[in-house]
């Protein structure tokens, strides 16, 4: 299938090509910066977004799958306070409506778990959306745009894939500080660390992405996308040690985490980023984040990693960054 996918410089789209290609898929690999440093392999060529976007495409694509992605802006400007909305809603409108315009009749898009409100319950299609001005909220205002897009033509199919925080090798990776730390025989977690964590590996990422473009019929269909297991931040943090041979790993105890936690906040706020051992963090810490692929598992998907699998690739690059130059040598067994 002839295909378009945006932000394929991003963390997802520089394992996803690969997969597509495998499974018989090529076409336009697309980025907001030129792709030069993008390995393409065969049957893709790159092009920037604005190159796309401003001309009729040769050959035309069957699917278009957005990836394109603004996660957080440290330090909005008056001139530009809405980057999360200007990237992830009119960006995801503007390769819907160039869909629209050359014929694309499938759109697949990577959303988010941030867009569920947390502890929202029932099936991925029926979970309370988020809808502030949040990374989060922008990413379901992105969804509701793709809804209007299918709803407007009877032959149009949409998928909405909702992944948990996505891990493997490469920048970018979610849990990479975690593993610094476990490594280290540093403290990664407060107090038991045993509450549900669903996460995902870039492999299983790509993989359901890959079986989502294939999904026959039309209409709109959301699934969330995690590992086969949900497991927990200690969970995590013991495979890691296990894996890179590592002591077992330690936890803050809660009651010193909440002293520290305001420092942490007034420190992030001087100097304008956010700090690991956040009053946020803790608070997300509190809530549970299970989201099974189960609805995805029942259509068919299988997934080709497992956790352990997934962690064990991530700490493989892990290692290799830190035996460069002048780095730390990360220790394994």
């Amino acid at each position: 299938m002839e295909c378009v996918v945006t932000g394929a410089r991003g963390f997802v789209g520089r394992g996803l090509l690969s997969v597509l290609t495998a499974a018989g898929h090529g076409g336009t690999a697309t980025s907001r910066h030129p792709p030069t440093d993008l390995s393409l392999p065969p049957g893709w060529q790159g092009r920037t977004r604005g190159e796309m976007l401003a001309a009729a495409p040769h050959p035309r694509p069957a699917a278009i799958i957005h990836l394109e992605v603004e996660q957080r802006v440290l330090a909005p400007t008056p001139a530009d306070p809405d980057a999360c909305d200007r990237v992830n809603v009119a960006g995801t409108r503007a390769w819907l409506e160039w869909g629209a315009e050359y014929g694309v009749r499938r759109f697949v898009f990577v959303s988010s778990i941030s867009a569920i409100v947390p502890g929202s319950s029932g099936s991925p299609s029926e979970r309370r959306l988020e809808t502030g001005a949040t990374y989060g909220g922008s990413k379901a205002r992105a969804e509701a745009e793709v809804r209007s897009w299918v709803e407007a033509d009877a032959g149009r199919r949409g998928v909405i894939l909702r992944p948990a925080p996505v891990y493997g090798p490469g920048p970018g990776t979610n849990f990479a500080a975690l593993a610094r730390r476990v490594i280290a025989g540093r403290p990664a977690f407060v107090g038991p660390g045993t509450s549900p964590r669903s996460v995902v590996s870039r492999r299983n990422l790509a993989a359901a992405i890959a079986f989502a473009l294939d999904a026959p019929g039309a209409g709109c269909t959301v699934f969330e996308v995690s590992d086969p297991a949900t497991t927990s931040v200690a969970g995590l943090a013991g495979m890691i040690a296990e894996i890179s041979g590592a002591p077992p790993p330690r936890s803050i105890p809660p009651a010193l985490a909440r002293l520290a936690a305001p420092i942490a906040d007034g420190l992030g706020r001087l100097i304008g980023r956010g700090l690991p051992l956040s009053s946020a963090w803790l608070a997300g810490l509190a809530l549970a984040s299970d989201f099974p692929a189960d609805r995805l598992v029942a259509e068919g998907f299988v997934h080709p990693q497992s956790t352990r699998e997934g962690l064990a690739e991530m700490l493989d690059w892990l290692a290799r960054e830190a035996r460069g130059p002048g780095a730390e040598t990360v220790r394994r067994g």
